[in-house]
């Protein structure tokens, strides 16, 4: 073994082991061996992280590694060889690494030389102790942790958004951000898209409990979290990213005052698992096309009707005498105009992922707020140019007018700038694509089957802005259908 001069210290915790929290135990381990270093007279680096022992993808302990290869170091200073590792596969990558380059592992106990057996050997019985011991933790911690979500206390690290941690009794409570959950439920159930939600949400500037702008994504975690209705879920997972099936599940019910009621919660979550938007009551029959054709001469919508033959028509427009049809073809005709949509939506999310415009957007937003600025720097100048006499009131109120238009529509512009954002964009198409996909799966047109005419409806009024019909009058002319796509 070599004469040991340059040392790595590495220190590491996962949880708090002596009762005295994690930051002062990690500052008393660093004490002892910055002592034990200094009183060698040994030049060190220190490495220092809090992570769970049984996986080796930790940032401090990949970066020693790296050095330990390129052999930079005599030694390994730990606490315990277990800080190292406590996983027996793990722990046997390690030891190779450190005994390829002859780097040594010391503890203030005792010096770990490759080249005595004895402290081979040693060193992987420790590394067989030290695993099952972990194991043996884990499983303590696991009942532990079972038994107080049992309780109803929060034992799942940061509480989600619209609730804290009440420190005596561990139960989690509603606070301010309480309201934005109701809103975003109650808009759900209301019929609003998920899309619809998070851009009125950014648009208000409303933030996630990690204070970022709201996406797709972060409003279903939301929505499908079932702690918002009162309960904890848990038993979930056998590993990190390994699920267990959700017959394995604990539920406890009432472990908390929710933030939304149950018959809410379950509502929302049929909307969007089903992408089955319920259209507002009505006196009147929905049809799948129900406020979405228009008539391509007057605007005005036309309705389907069933005549008295028993068929279903397209009605005739009552201002402009645009003519009628039958209803199943034009069904028909949509639909296959829909599936011939997708593959363009998918461009269109291939163009938006290679089209990096993050820079053009804050370009812009740069641009606008300095217009903005220019504006508001200029109103506030006529003031003193009336008191002055340099105009008088008309022409004062003439350009106040203007100047507070012009702010009011750049703030506008603005506001259609941010929602430029790629990340957005992206989230929007993929919502639509499924939403599409969904609908083609599961509507059966006339036949009686699949989605109800009221959830085709609200599908299709999610994709389609209008349906302009026109079929004038002539012997010769032939009816035209053209689907305006929500952007």
């Amino acid at each position: 073994m070599r004469e040991i001069k340059n040392v790595a210290m590495y220190l590491r915790l996962s949880r708090d082991e002596e009762n005295q929290g994690i930051d002062t135990v990690l500052a008393n381990h660093r004490k002892t061996l910055i002592n034990f270093c200094n009183q060698n007279k040994w030049k060190y680096t220190v490495y220092q992280e809090i992570a769970s022992s049984y996986d080796m993808v930790r940032e401090k302990l990949t970066e020693m590694l790296e050095k330990v290869k390129q052999e930079e170091y005599d030694a390994v200073v730990v606490m315990d060889v277990d800080r190292l590792s406590r996983n027996d596969y793990d722990a046997s990558v390690i030891f190779k690494m450190l005994s390829d380059s002859s780097t040594a592992i010391v503890t203030p106990d005792k010096t770990y030389n490759w080249d005595n057996d004895g402290d081979n050997l040693l060193l992987k019985i420790q590394s067989i102790v030290a695993a099952q011991e972990y194991k043996q933790i884990k499983k303590r911690m696991q009942r532990g942790k079972q038994f107080a979500t049992e309780q109803g206390y929060w034992v799942h690290g940061t509480p989600p958004l619209g609730y804290d941690k009440d420190s005596e009794t561990r139960k989690l409570v509603p606070n301010d951000e309480a309201k934005h959950v109701q809103f975003i439920f109650n808009s759900i159930v209301e019929g609003k898209t998920v899309s619809d939600v998070y851009h009125e949400l950014n648009r208000m500037g409303v933030k996630t409990r990690t204070n970022s702008k709201f996406a797709f994504n972060s409003i279903m975690r939301i929505v499908t979290n079932e702690v918002y209705k009162g309960t904890i879920v848990s038993n979930r997972h056998i590993a990190k990213d390994k699920q267990k099936p959700k017959s394995e599940w604990t539920y406890t019910h009432n472990a908390h005052e929710p933030i939304v009621d149950e018959q809410t919660w379950s509502k929302a979550n049929k909307i969007v698992n089903t992408y089955s938007f319920s259209a507002p009551r009505s006196k009147n029959k929905i049809y799948p096309t129900t406020k979405l054709i228009v008539c391509g001469n007057c605007g005005k919508y036309q309705g389907a009707q069933l005549a008295h033959t028993g068929k279903l028509y397209l009605k005739i427009c009552s201002r402009c005498k645009n003519r009628s049809f039958l209803y199943e073809p034009i069904l028909k005709q949509i639909k296959a105009e829909i599936k011939n949509y997708v593959p363009t939506i998918i461009d269109e999310i291939k163009r938006v992922e290679q089209s990096n415009n993050v820079s053009e957007v804050e370009y812009k937003k740069q641009q606008i707020e300095q217009r903005i600025q220019k504006a508001t720097t200029a109103l506030n100048k006529l003031l003193p140019l009336y008191e002055e006499d340099f105009i008088d009131l008309k022409q004062f109120k003439e350009r106040k007018d203007l100047r507070e238009q012009e702010i009011k529509e750049l703030q506008l512009e603005l506001q259609q700038v941010i929602q430029e954002d790629p990340k957005d964009k992206i989230a929007d198409l993929k919502e639509m694509k499924a939403r599409i996909e969904y609908l083609l799966n599961n509507w059966k047109c006339l036949d009686g089957e699949g989605l109800t005419d009221e959830q085709v409806n609200r599908s299709l009024h999610f994709i389609i802005e209008r349906i302009i019909w026109t079929y004038p009058k002539g012997k010769d002319a032939s009816p035209n259908l053209n689907i305006v796509y929500r952007t």
